[in-house]
């Protein structure tokens, strides 16, 4: 063989190898491209899948069963109902509750939830405590005033009822939607990108 004939043999060689080492430099990018994509679709879809599932249990769900729900503010019925948590109640007539029951009715334009003690039909009230109280309730429940009776708690969900009420709960959780939102939609841009 002769010497340039060996020269062109090995300049192809390294000709060949430089696109080799290029595609799979490229390849190896565009692995970590569909990573980032997966990553960012899947903390997206997440991020929705977590206010959506909330919203549906707090609100939706609920009233689609004929139920109202309650956020506790108060330790008055720990350990039961904890503060935070979600409480739903079902329509109840005041006349059939029995002691044990946890009633929910309205008392100075705010609602309570507290364990009735004794039910007085004759004086048409329920006599209520809250299960981390002393004594019984200041002032009976009145029937006209009772909504109904709870049924379940679920931990922690009445905070996001409770921040929806105000101002930087609605920022927070339209951050969390459009953090959401960004992330599905950056991450199926990335997803179109890696696959050219």
């Amino acid at each position: 063989m002769s010497e340039s004939t060996a020269n062109i043999s090995s300049s192809s060689r390294a000709s060949a190898q430089v696109p080799d080492d290029f595609s799979r430099g490229v390849e190896r990018r565009l692995r970590r491209l569909r990573v980032v994509a997966h990553l960012c679709s899947f903390l997206g879809a997440a991020l929705l899948g977590v206010v959506l599932a909330l919203a549906l249990c707090a609100t939706l769900v609920p009233r689609l069963m004929g139920l109202q729900s309650y956020a506790i503010v108060s330790g008055s019925m720990e350990p039961t109902l904890p503060v935070g948590g979600l409480v739903y109640a079902e329509p109840f007539s005041a006349e059939e509750l029995v002691p044990g029951d946890i009633a929910v009715f309205w008392r100075n334009g705010d609602v309570i939830i507290h364990r009735v003690e004794e039910n007085d039909p004759e004086a048409r009230e329920l006599i209520t405590r809250g299960d981390a109280n002393d004594g019984v309730d200041a002032h009976p429940a009145l029937y006209d005033n009772v909504i109904g009776r709870a049924m379940g708690c679920v931990p922690t969900i009445g905070y996001f009822i409770l921040a929806l009420g105000s101002l930087p709960g609605k920022f927070v959780l339209g951050w969390i939607v459009l953090m959401g939102a960004a992330l599905t939609i950056i991450g199926t841009v990335i997803s179109n990108l890696a696959r050219h």
